[in-house]
């Protein structure tokens, strides 16, 4: 059974409605509970973290402070049976210390692409052997080929993810389409 999902909020608040939208188009269902007019909404929030912050998100048994979609896509619960899934078409690593260093990067941070599929969403890009992808989106790749592939497992046909890339001393962005599958 999948973990349930509870999301703590403040009505007029920015990014609760922001994390609502974003588990409404992950299509999650979850329970909100407003710490303005429920009081035991407050006492847990304060009983598991000796302060109230929203958004937070309960799943399962762990609490997710802030929004943050990155770190909610490896517990949000997820439907494998209905989802389409798609690739990257390349193959990354974590960077190195060593190829940071040669490519001109003043940290190692983000993944190294090795082969690229050439009829691959990461070929349509232009995405090349050797390139760095330093970010997705707004977000730092911080956390090395792990990062990266929750962030691809998260994406559908149809989806578009937007990557910073590290070319030849040359910070570039580039968008990453996710076909949908023709009909037979």
């Amino acid at each position: 059974m999948a973990d349930s999902v509870t999301l703590f909020v403040k009505p007029g608040d920015a990014t609760c409605e922001a994390a609502q939208r974003y588990l409404d188009e992950k299509k999650v269902a979850y329970t909100t509970r407003d710490i303005t007019k429920d009081p035991s909404a407050s006492a847990v929030l304060f009983g598991k973290l000796g302060k109230i912050v929203v958004p937070t998100f309960l799943i399962g048994d762990r609490m997710i402070v802030g929004f943050d979609p990155m770190q909610l896509l490896r517990y949000l619960p997820k439907d494998e049976s209905q989802e389409e899934h798609v690739t990257f078409g390349a193959a990354v690593r974590t960077l190195t210390s060593e190829v940071a260093t040669t490519s001109g990067l003043t940290a190692a941070f983000g993944v190294e692409v090795g082969e690229v599929k050439e009829d691959s969403p990461a070929g349509h890009a232009g995405i090349r052997k050797g390139d760095i992808i330093t970010a997705i989106g707004a977000y730092t790749l911080t956390g090395g080929a792990q990062q990266f592939r929750t962030a691809i497992d998260a994406k559908r046909p149809g989806d578009t993810m937007s990557l910073t890339v590290w070319r030849e001393g040359d910070e570039i962005t580039m968008d990453v389409t996710f076909a949908v599958p023709a009909q037979a």
